[in-house]
Order: C-alpha cells, then sequence, then structure tokens
C-alpha cells in the first residue's frame, strides 16, 4: 500500500508492542522501519521495466527480512539511547526494541498481502508471488484510521497510549477484514449472474479498484475470451461486460519464452491478456494485465508490455513497457463516487 498507510500502521504495531516500556519513541522508530521495505524500488536503478517489476516487493518484502534485519537495526537504536550514559546497559529493553521492529517491519509485506499486486513472501527459497484481493493500494478510509489512532494516543490519552494502540489495530483489522468479505462476495455475485447468461468452464476473480472498498473490478476468462466488468457492493447491480477474445496461443510462444515474456507472465500471476494486431510485415502483439484497469475493455491497463512480431509470431524485437495515461480514462475516476454509492441501478 501507499508509503503514509505503511509508516503509519508500523507506527500503531510498535506502539502496541512496546510503548509501556519504550514510550513514544516506539511509534517514531515504528514509522520508520514500518516503510522502510518500499527501499526497494531502488535496487532496479540502471535496469529496465522488467527490473522493476522483479525487484519490488522482493527480498524486503520477505518473512525472513524482519527477523535478520529488524535485530540489526534494533542494536543500532539501543546504543545510540545509551550513548554517554553510566547506568548498566539494559539488555532488557534491546529485546523489547527487537520485538516492536520487527513487528513494525512484517507489518509491511502483510499489508502489501492484502492488495493484488503481489508480494514475494518466501524470497530467497521461493519467488511465488502472494496476493488476497481485499484492499486497493491507496485507501484513505484505512490511513485515516491508523493516523486517527496515532494522534489519539499522542493528544488525547496519552496515559493509554498502548491501549490505543492496540485499539486502533483491532478495529483496522476488522477493515480489512471486510475489504475481504466484499470481494469474495463480489466473485460470488458475478458467478451466479454468469450462470444465469450460460457461460460454461470460467475463471473468476475479483479485484479492489481505487480509493475505496466497495467497487470491485471482475475479471472472467473462458476458452474462447476474457471479459471485464464492475459491480459495487454497496448497492450491487447487473455487471456491464466489455469482452475481447483469446489470441492465437501460435503468436504468443515466442513472447512467453522471452525474458521480458517470462517476467510479466509472473508478475501478472496468470491474469493476462494478449492482444495482435495484423501489420505490414507480421502482428502488433500487447500483453495486458487484467488485474488493473479504468474501464470494461480487457485491452486496457495499467500495466502493459509490447512486442513487435513477424508473420509467424517471432519477436522482431525485445518487448517494451507501455505506461498508462490515466487521462484517458478521467469518466472512470469522476464516476466513481456516483456510480459506487448510487442509490438506483441504471
Amino acid at each position: 500500500m501507499d508509503p503514509i498507510s505503511q509508516a503509519a500502521l508500523g507506527a500503531v504495531v510498535a506502539q502496541g508492542v512496546a510503548h509501556h516500556k519504550l514510550g513514544f519513541r516506539a511509534a517514531g522508530i515504528g514509522a520508520l522501519v514500518g516503510a522502510m521495505p518500499d527501499i526497494d524500488v531502488f535496487f532496479s536503478f540502471g535496469g529496465d521495466y522488467f527490473d522493476q517489476l522483479v525487484s519490488h516487493r522482493g527480498i524486503t518484502h520477505s518473512l525472513i527480512f524482519a527477523p535478520v534485519i529488524g535485530p540489526m537495526i534494533a542494536w543500532a537504536v539501543w546504543r545510540w539511547e545509551m550513548r554517554g550514559s553510566l547506568e548498566p546497559a539494559d539488555r532488557k529493553r534491546l529485546l523489547t526494541w527487537t520485538a516492536a521492529i520487527v513487528a513494525a517491519i512484517w507489518s509491511h509485506p502483510l499489508l502489501d498481502l492484502l492488495t493484488p499486486y503481489g508480494t514475494q513472501l518466501l524470497l530467497p527459497f521461493s519467488n511465488t508471488r502472494f496476493a488476497i484481493n481485499a484492499m486497493p493500494v491507496i485507501d484513505p478510509v484505512y490511513t485515516l484510521m491508523l493516523l486517527g489512532g496515532l494522534l489519539a494516543a499522542g493528544r488525547l490519552y496519552r496515559a493509554n497510549a498502548r491501549a490505543v494502540a492496540l485499539t486502533t489495530l483491532s478495529i483496522s483489522s476488522v477493515y480489512l477484514g471486510y475489504g475481504w468479505y466484499l470481494n469474495e462476495g463480489a466473485e460470488a455475485y458475478a458467478v451466479r449472474q454468469l450462470a444465469r447468461e450460460n457461460v460454461r468452464d470460467a475463471k473468476v476473480a475479483a479485484f479492489p479498484t481505487f480509493f475505496q472498498v466497495h467497487y470491485r473490478r471482475i475479471v472472467v476468462r473462458t476458452p474462447v475470451e476474457d471479459r471485464v466488468g464492475y459491480v459495487s457492493m454497496w448497492k450491487p447491480c447487473e455487471i456491464a461486460w466489455g469482452s475481447a477474445p483469446r489470441a492465437d496461443s501460435a503468436l504468443t510462444a515466442d513472447f512467453e519464452r522471452s525474458r521480458e515474456g517470462l517476467v510479466f507472465k509472473w508478475f501478472t500471476m496468470g491474469w493476462l491478456h494478449y492482444e495482435t494486431i495484423p501489420t505490414g510485415i507480421g502482428y502488433q502483439l500487447s500483453a495486458i494485465d487484467l488485474r488493473y484497469g479504468a474501464s470494461n475493455d480487457p485491452r486496457e491497463s495499467v500495466f502493459t508490455s509490447s512486442a513487435r512480431l513477424d508473420a509467424r509470431g517471432r519477436l522482431l524485437s525485445a518487448p517494451t513497457a507501455e505506461r498508462f495515461r490515466p487521462s484517458a480514462n478521467q469518466d472512470f475516476f469522476s464516476s466513481l463516487i456516483t456510480d459506487i454509492y448510487s442509490p438506483t441501478c441504471e
């Protein structure tokens, strides 16, 4: 999720673990280390777009990262606190710092796990991407819950700051669970509609969209086509589908064997649509991530790779990335609230 939410969650977690022993320093350090795993965005400097896909949510988001790095940071903070002190070293305080920092770092990949992007939790043993499609990458309601809890602990209930942190963590976790519940409901709603439409052998998934939890993007894959639609779980209405035919696999095989194609297919976690358009010498291929988009057209996505092919589907040059242009989808963003919370179905 966004850096503000990650830092706020790290602060709340560290405060809940150790405020009674470390005071408000726990929240301050927790905020820093809670946001720290996103330093991996700098690991691909000098690389290309596909290097970025591999490095982000990589080793710093692995479950092994916190117990390895956390004690080192805790020791540094503990030594910094002791500078110039004549008191004997308090080893228990070091252990408290270790617990708070490890927990705060862990909060980052576990929160990212709840978004569709995919998180490599098991590196370096496996590069499998894990995702629970509960939350959008930015949710102001969730962020304000965390910030409100920190403000309440710092300004209004200082004597009970730890209890406030634990209460904030409990309430915000219920909200995360609510996002997962809505996504499961959106998938079930789509499956029922597809059954009425006699759509068989379909793979169905729902994904969160932008800035809120109620509006879900529905992706349907059949042997012959891919469909995309949207449903508001605030007031579900019939899903209006956009569809596009599946491409001939013979034309995508060379792309899929390339380094860029392998990375992109791995990144999309199987939710990949291919579009091939004939040109004078062959085809223009687009590989499209079905999880993200701002319309019900399966051929449009935030993440897209393209390549030029000859008439037999062989790559004429290395695949490249296409950048998303949100200005082309202003109607989608401007209608988010009206579509989500409309009292009637049009």
